[in-house]
């Protein structure tokens, strides 16, 4: 399974990416689970603060994009695994 991470905005309004492909890595099944761990939609929220970073998750043919101010429980673990271990995008 593919994912990417797009993070967005902020300051400097720059972009940078990540990407990994699950089926390739040594644990493909705590990455099953932990995406099977997440909310069926995205946080949806209130206004979003001024330079707040937007985090844009795709999991393989899903997109879903939150502001970083909501960015919390299993969408900021699955993001902050796949920037650890994936691949710049």
């Amino acid at each position: 399974m593919q994912i990417v991470v797009r993070r967005s905005g902020g300051f400097a309004g720059t972009s940078r990416g990540w990407r990994i492909d699950t089926d390739t890595c040594d644990d493909p099944e705590t990455w099953h689970e932990l995406v099977g761990a997440l909310p069926r939609e995205a946080p949806v929220g209130h206004r979003t603060p001024p330079d707040d970073f937007t985090w844009t998750v795709t999991v393989a043919r899903t997109t879903v994009t939150i502001p970083g101010s909501q960015l919390d429980g299993p969408w900021a673990t699955l993001v902050a695994r796949v920037r650890d271990q994936g691949d710049p995008d």
